[in-house]
């Protein structure tokens, strides 16, 4: 465990070894996240797009359920709308 001192910007140094340990290297992303009362330094992923693919679990699909409801969306607009 690295203990370090915050300076009076709110900067702090992430240890040598960490940061070789882990790949932060100068100009590097990081993520800062509250977990339960703890603050956690997660280096950001280079593609967040890439890392998000495949996250969600489960077979359905997004495309069909917003196809869905614009149909529905399309029917109620239908029979509101005065001709």
């Amino acid at each position: 465990m690295a203990v370090v001192r915050m300076s009076p910007k709110g900067q702090i140094l992430i240890p040598k070894r960490i940061r070789e340990k882990y790949g932060v290297k100068p100009g590097s992303n990081v993520q800062i996240l509250e977990v339960s009362e703890n603050i956690l330094i997660k280096k950001a992923p280079d593609d967040p797009i890439s890392a998000a693919c495949g996250f969600l679990e489960g077979s359905f699909s997004l495309t069909e359920d917003l196809i869905k409801e614009h149909r529905r969306e399309l029917e109620n607009d239908r029979n509101n709308c005065p001709r």
